[in-house]
């Protein structure tokens, strides 16, 4: 009975390696037909990287300057205020008091003072009793002075154009010293873009030039116009400012966008389409169709290590590994390895 059963076993395990044996061939003996395409040589500069974010180019938070109860609220969230626009009145009854009585003490002061002054001329009092009225006349003006900026700093005005955002403080509700009313967002016709350079980019970048710009799925260009004095002493990296003029609603203040910025000369680079790289724990590499040494009618796809610099559109330029007059596989990569037989898709594109 076991023999019987180990004889049956043998017999599947040698029929499966027929049939494997005798398949093996045949997966060989048709090619994986791919796109071949053949590197483009250009010039490109050394490009990096990094994450700017969204600057306005005047932006304040809007506090009060003193304590007080809220009197009227002028605006609402979302609002577009205009400068000299009043925001929030606190009251000021108290100060309208305070300031009644003051002005009532300048004009005594100011009549003395003419009194005391008409008599000096006929030389009635001294120079001392002139100047303590001249003084108690100043005092009196000061005092004015002094209540109406209290006044004054409790009527909140929009500083210039700008956007007003959410706020939460209603009519008759007390705030301190420093409570925050609402964010003021200036509306211009540009943003900045601050970002972050390696010190290695940073020295060659300078006001003037130009970087591009990334955000969501939309390109634009930017100009720096200030490049910080002095790198970070941790990160060793360069704080910049970009303006962008005619920004998109789009992109909005505090974005995070890409910022790619191209720095030192022009080098020789090979540009192929995205399509052919492929990625690994190791690194990048693409197929190259190379004609069979056993059989020039034949394509094999062999295996190239690469070095990726830039991507530009559809394509990504290839800084080492790859030779100019070298067709590589464009389209059709997943589906091959090191060693396949391939054939062009189109075959008028290529002839070994």
């Amino acid at each position: 009975m076991l023999l019987g059963v180990a004889a049956l076993a043998l017999g599947i395990y040698l029929l499966k390696f027929r049939v494997l044996s005798s398949a093996a061939p045949v997966q060989e003996a048709h090619p994986t037909p791919v796109v071949f395409s053949t590197p483009q040589s250009t010039q490109l500069r050394s490009s990096t990287t990094v994450i700017g974010t969204v600057v306005a180019p005047r932006s304040i938070q809007l506090r009060t300057e003193t304590v007080g109860t809220v009197k009227a609220i002028h605006f609402q969230s979302g609002d577009l205020v205009q400068p000299g626009q009043v925001l929030v009145e606190l009251d000021t009854s108290v100060e309208e008091a305070m300031l009644a009585s003051a002005k009532a003490s300048q004009r005594i002061a100011e009549s003395t003072f003419v009194r005391i002054k008409k008599a000096m001329e006929v030389q009635a009092l001294s120079e001392l009793d002139l100047d303590q009225t001249q003084a108690q006349l100043a005092q009196a003006q000061a005092e004015v002075a002094r209540i109406q900026a209290v006044i004054r700093r409790k009527i909140l005005v929009a500083p210039f154009q700008a956007r007003a955002g959410v706020f939460d403080i209603q009519p008759g509700q007390y705030l301190s010293e420093g409570s925050q009313i609402t964010m003021l967002q200036g509306v211009d016709q540009f943003v900045f873009v601050d970002f972050m350079m390696p010190q290695h980019v940073a020295d060659y970048l300078q006001v003037g030039d130009q970087v591009a710009l990334e955000h969501l799925g939309k390109k634009l260009q930017a100009q720096v116009v200030a490049v910080d004095s002095q790198a970070d002493r941790v990160t060793r990296s360069l704080a910049a400012r970009a303006k962008v003029l005619s920004p998109p609603a789009t992109l909005q203040i505090n974005d995070s966008v890409k910022v790619v910025a191209e720095y030192g000369d022009s080098q020789p680079t090979l540009l192929i389409p995205s399509s052919a790289l492929r990625t690994n724990p190791t690194g990048a590499f693409c197929f190259v169709a190379q004609i069979d040494p056993s059989d020039t009618s034949k394509w094999i796809a062999k295996r190239r290590e690469v070095i990726v610099g830039a991507t530009l559109g559809n394509d990504v330029s290839i800084r080492q590994g790859l030779d100019p007059k070298e067709q590589i596989i464009a389209d059709g990569s997943f589906k091959i390895y090191d060693g396949t037989w391939v054939v062009p898709s189109d075959l008028t594109k290529a002839t070994p």
